[in-house]
């Protein structure tokens, strides 16, 4: 067949060479037949060979004489004979059937094209000057059809390219542009008629049975083959199809299979995943296949490994057989798995290994039967990397945990604890999400204590749930089976320091009132167990046995806001005063508001009832307390552009006036069941009471004044830094106290505070509350910190309070090279002159993994300290194996920065 010719075969893909075959043709007469000719050796077309062209083109006349000079009419070299002719013979059947009616072009192609001696040219192609020149440049005929119709239907990619002057062949699985008319004229082979071909077009939505497939590109320095059976391209091969990209020395393409082989630097790519072997063995539909000597690098995670054979089992499913597996960049084998039998799912991101041994640093460090992991870090069941770590108080131990990843929405891990100084103990938690409720279970068991000879054990369990129409719910149980539990057995300052666990449930009903009102009811019973320390025990709270609040805001009432806030609790205590109190609180403000301030004028009215258990510590069963509070608050704001270091800022300076006043009333003898002093600040400053709780109303005739200064920046909006200072002055000796009364001598308490950015890398959050009367500071807070970079931070802290505490606070995580890093953390009562928590650690980031040590130091309780040594290698895209110490970093280390890592994953086992 005539190449160039588009033939559909019951919608069969279609073969379009853009460059003529040279050698015997099947339909030749002086071959024998298609074995014969398979026999041969076939002449490949080659780009290099120069070509020898005519000055005419297909639409123009040709002269006989002028045809046979062209190199197609020419008698190929070692023929049978000179000027021996293809003996193409019209079929007589088909002479005398009227020819059918085409387009302009068509028609004029079938008059003026001219034929060689003794050959008839095929309908609808045309004898043209340089084959290649035409089908990168085609100029009508046959090839503009094609490209009109491919525009309605025809497959996309289905058009011919060359790049670079490599002859081309793309299958389609339909090229739409010509078929078979019922009067089109055929070739006779011998006398004998073509055989049938079964031509037919495929109509719109008609099931024909063949899957549909991509286009498939084929190109190479040199291209062979046999129209609709195979391509066989040669030097330089390529083969794409959209998905997958195959290049090769050697490569062939079987149309009716959609088997492709190719040796020689075998590359395959598809959606980012790059294999690469000797000799590959592939089907485009099934997506399976087999290549030799594979090496391989997986997109995701920087996956690569090489293995004796890989098998391709379907679209992202890869197996390999003696083969490694690593995260580590090419040439750099600092850890890498060898298993016998690994089979990688690139769509869930999982592989499953079997006979694996874990080599780290040339040292086998892990052997296993089976694994599965995860190399996307996704959830996944199975057993997770063993920790270890030693503690003074706990001695040598390694947790074992298993994690079960129960649904989406829920998940388990159970871990079992074994400490040598203390035996075996069992920690389970259970995770669950839902739309609208949360819940999380810890249960820890250490079932005997080989030092204390007791079974001890902590329950904690949350649950947050929206029940819908405004209703809402939240429980909280904590509680441990002794005071010593987290001293003995924990491992953080977080769970050491704690003393008063939380157990509550609570029901809130939330609803609006009108258009900008609000409503909210709050039921609850709230109690506490209080773990003590034998040398400084601590008060135990009430219990709340129950309480019932409610608040309500309705602003825009006439141009004044409507607050009420009210409660009735009933509180108990094992050794104090028991007893009911309702309070209410109605108050009525009137916001008074332009572009540039506000004065808010407020009068409120706070009553207290209680009813209390008869007893002697009890002189009045149901005092009652009643007190107006009357206050005004005030503010300006007024605003600048500046420009600082080359910066614009917009500054603002916003002074503000804040007045209060409350009689002073007895209340010596009302019991305290929730009140406590709060800490002198910008907030408490501007706050109606000092005292949090409604057992204690602070006496108060004073006013504040503050001022604020704040830098923004004008394009985000973004405050830079801020400035205050504020000064309170009372006009009377205050006489209310927590407990027994005094008197509190007037005195201006002057504080200031400073937050934000003093450079682009220094931060600061500092404030001072100072007593003018005394010339001296009272309560300090101070905070510093440089960050000139992620991973290299360094804070500094100091808090004071008078005849309450003096600690320094000092801590760094520091890169001092492009691996290295170091942490450490230091906090020290200068008051005590002990160490409160100490921690040092140093941090090794390779490429692929990375390995840290930090030792930390606790202080547990007026005289009881521990000291614990976490230490930790994670392999990058696999596992972490030791104590995690990156907990204790983030919260130890403020702005501490993970690096070098690419997350990790788990670990089942059999």
């Amino acid at each position: 067949m005539p190449p160039g010719q588009a033939e559909i075969n019951g919608d069969k893909p279609v073969l379009i060479d853009n460059e003529r075959i040279q050698g015997h043709h099947e339909y030749e007469a002086g071959a024998e037949g298609e074995a014969e000719l398979r026999r041969r050796r076939v002449i490949s077309a080659d780009p290099a060979k120069p070509r020898q062209t005519t000055e005419g083109t297909a639409e123009n006349n040709v002269s006989p004489e002028r045809a046979h000079s062209t190199p197609e009419a020419r008698e190929a070299p070692g023929t049978a004979g000179t000027g021996s002719q293809q003996n193409y013979t019209r079929s007589p059947a088909l002479k005398s059937e009227p020819t059918p009616a085409g387009s302009p072009t068509e028609a004029e192609n079938r008059e003026n094209r001219p034929a060689p001696g003794g050959v008839e040219r095929m309908t609808g192609h045309a004898v043209q000057e340089d084959e290649i020149t035409l089908r990168r440049s085609p100029p009508g005929g046959v090839a503009p059809q094609v490209s009109k119709r491919a525009d309605k239907g025809a497959a996309p990619g289905a058009g011919i390219e060359t790049e670079g002057g490599k002859p081309t062949f793309a299958e389609a699985e339909r090229i739409r542009g010509h078929h078979e008319q019922g009067a089109d004229e055929k070739l006779r082979l011998g006398g004998q008629g073509e055989p049938e071909t079964e031509i037919r077009v495929a109509t719109p939505g008609e099931d024909t049975g063949v899957p549909k497939t991509r286009p498939i590109f084929v190109t190479a320095e040199r291209l062979q083959g046999h129209t609709d059976k195979e391509v066989e391209a040669i030097g330089r091969a390529e083969l794409s199809n959209g998905e997958q990209f195959i290049s090769a020395d050697r490569l062939k393409y079987y149309q009716d299979t959609d088997d492709a082989e190719a040796e020689g630097s075998v590359r395959v790519e598809q959606r980012g995943d790059i294999l690469e072997g000797s000799k590959l063995k592939f089907n485009l539909l099934s997506k399976t296949g087999e290549l030799s000597e594979p090496r391989y690098r997986l997109k995701d995670a920087s996956s690569r490994g090489y293995a004796d054979s890989l098998l391709l089992e379907g679209e992202n499913q890869y197996r390999l057989k003696q083969a490694t597996y690593t995260t580590c960049p090419a040439g750099d084998d600092d850890w890498y798995l060898q298993v016998a039998d690994l089979k990688l799912n690139d769509e869930e991101k999982e592989g499953t290994a079997r006979r694996v041994k874990l080599t780290f640093k040339d040292v086998p460090i892990l052997y296993t039967p089976w694994m599965n992991f995860s190399y996307s870090g996704k959830r996944k069941s199975g057993l997770l990397a063993p920790t270890y770590g030693t503690s003074v108080r706990t001695g040598l131990e390694l947790t074992l945990p298993f994690y079960w990843n129960i649904a989406p929405n829920y998940d388990a891990t159970f871990s079992a604890r074994t400490m040598s100084k203390r035996g075996v103990a069992l920690n389970n938690e259970v995770r669950y999400l839902g739309k609208n409720s949360s819940s999380n279970l810890l249960v820890d068991v250490l079932p005997y204590d080989m030092d204390t000879k007791e079974s001890r054990w902590r329950t904690t369990f949350a649950h947050n749930h929206n029940l819908g129409k405004g209703f809402s719910t939240r429980l909280d149980y904590n509680r441990v089976s002794d005071d010593a539990y987290f001293r003995d057995l924990g491992n953080s300052l977080n769970l050491t320091s704690r003393t008063n666990l939380l157990q509550q449930g609570l029901l809130s009903y939330n609803r609006g009132l009108g258009d900008d009102g609000t409503l909210n009811v709050t039921s609850l019973v709230q109690s506490f167990q209080t773990i003590q320390d034998p040398l400084a025990s601590i008060v135990v709270p009430y219990k709340r046995l129950p309480q019932v609040a409610f608040i309500a805001n309705k602003p825009d009432v006439f141009g004044a806001e409507l607050n009420l806030i009210g409660s009735w609790t009933n509180f108990s205590h094992p050794t104090r005063i028991n007893g009911n109190r309702a309070v209410i609180f109605p108050s009525i403000s009137y916001p008074l508001r332009n572009a540039f301030g506000y004065i808010t004028p407020k009068v409120g009215i706070h009553h207290t009832r209680y009813d209390l258990d008869a007893n002697a510590a009890t002189p009045e069963e149901n005092p009652e307390r009643t007190l107006p509070i009357v206050s005004m608050d005030s503010g300006v704001a007024f605003d600048r552009e500046i420009e600082l270091r080359g910066e614009r800022f917009t500054q603002t300076l916003e002074p503000r006036l804040f007045y209060v006043y409350v009689p002073f009333r007895e209340q010596g003898h009302l019991p305290n069941f929730d009140s406590a002093k709060t800490d002198f600040s910008f907030a408490q400053m501007l706050t109606e009471n000092r005292f949090s709780g409604s057992d204690r109303i602070n006496d108060a005739n004073q006013v504040s004044f503050a001022l604020t200064s704040r830098l923004i920046e004008p394009g985000t909006g973004k405050e830079r830094l801020r400035v205050a200072v504020g000064q309170q002055l009372s006009f009377i000796n205050r006489r209310i106290s927590l407990e027994a009364p005094e008197t509190i001598n007037r005195r201006p308490d002057f504080v200031a505070a400073v937050t934000g950015f003093i450079t682009p890398t220094i931060s600061t959050d500092s404030s001072v509350q100072f007593d003018q009367t005394r010339f001296m500071a009272d309560v300090i807070r101070s905070g510093l910190s440089y960050r000139p970079e992620p991973g290299r931070v360094v804070n500094f802290g100091y808090r004071f309070t008078r005849d309450v505490l003096h600690q320094v606070d000092a801590s760094s995580q520091w890169r001092f090279s492009e691996r290295w890093q170091t942490v450490a953390r230091l906090n020290y009562s200068l008051q005590d002159q002990r160490i409160l928590e100490g921690l040092a650690g140093l941090e090794y980031n390779a490429c692929c993994w990375s390995l840290r040590f930090v030792v930390q130091h606790l202080t547990l309780a007026t005289q009881r300290t521990t000291t614990a040594a976490f230490l930790q290698l994670e392999l990058n895209g696999l596992m972490q194996i030791g104590s995690n110490p990156l907990t204790v970093l983030q919260r130890s280390i403020p702005g501490y920065t993970r690096t070098g890592s690419q997350g990790s994953g788990f670990i089942e086992g059999p």
